[in-house]
């Protein structure tokens, strides 16, 4: 189990003492906030419009969603008040944007914030999928990097990410984030028989990995094309 946060060094993290958890939404907002940041910087910060529109991607999510702005918004606010998230107001323009404060706040890497990303938007998940899921986002070239960077967020002072399969299983090892309320938790218990058994083929994690890498390069697809719909003369502005 993670363990309660605290918060009283380094003086770095001690504006982020309100996140001991997050909500569904919470992790959404922030998780699509990071993904973009990473994966289509020439677009981020975000507006709400855009933010809204990347929770309720039909492809890179799980559960999918139905926010309203209305929803978003209102959690940006308590974001903002806890200093997770923050608004911006270009020179002349009426519609703010909006970013997250998580990355810089636990001073995380390009690869540990984009695997922390993945967790907050799909849940738990195998290191197979994780590593091509996240590559989308930051370089992860092997699964050796992958545990190197899940092992970086699990041993920190206060855990980021932890394996939640049972420690003797070898292949199909789940991980998910730390920041679930205490009865949203994922167990051990529940991923005992999920996806590999003692009898799965030495090919399952070659299989788990081409199939991530197939929704990743969906996930790569939609948002380059949401981004010609819009066109060169469209900007958030005209959206909202």
């Amino acid at each position: 189990m993670c363990r309660a946060f605290s918060f009283a060094t380094p003086p770095l993290l001690c504006s982020f003492r309100c996140m001991e958890t997050l909500n569904a939404i919470e992790r959404r907002v922030i998780g699509t906030m990071i993904e973009k940041s990473l994966s289509t910087p020439q677009n981020y910060p975000l507006s709400l419009n855009s933010l809204t529109n990347g929770c309720n991607q039909k492809s890179a999510r799980d559960p999918e969603t139905s926010y309203s702005e209305q929803q978003v918004l209102e959690t940006l606010q308590v974001l903002k008040r806890r200093s997770l998230a923050t608004e911006f107001f270009g020179a002349g323009s009426r519609v703010s944007k909006w970013e997250e404060s998580v990355v810089a706040l636990l001073d995380l890497q390009p690869a540990q914030a984009a695997v922390l990303a993945e967790l907050l938007l799909r849940g738990p998940q195998t290191e197979g999928e994780l590593r091509q899921r996240a590559s989308r986002m930051a370089p992860i070239p092997d699964l050796q990097t992958l545990h190197a960077t899940l092992e970086s967020l699990n041993t920190r002072p206060e855990p980021l990410a932890r394996r939640v399969s049972d420690p003797n299983r070898a292949r199909g090892v789940f991980w998910a984030h730390c920041f679930y309320p205490p009865e949203e938790a994922p167990q051990a218990e529940a991923f005992a028989s999920t996806r590999v058994s003692p009898t799965t083929s030495p090919t399952s994690s070659a299989l788990e990995e081409r199939i991530a890498a197939l929704e990743a390069r969906v996930a790569h697809l939609e948002q380059s094309l949401g981004v010609r719909e819009q066109g060169p003369g469209k900007s958030d502005e005209a959206l909202a």
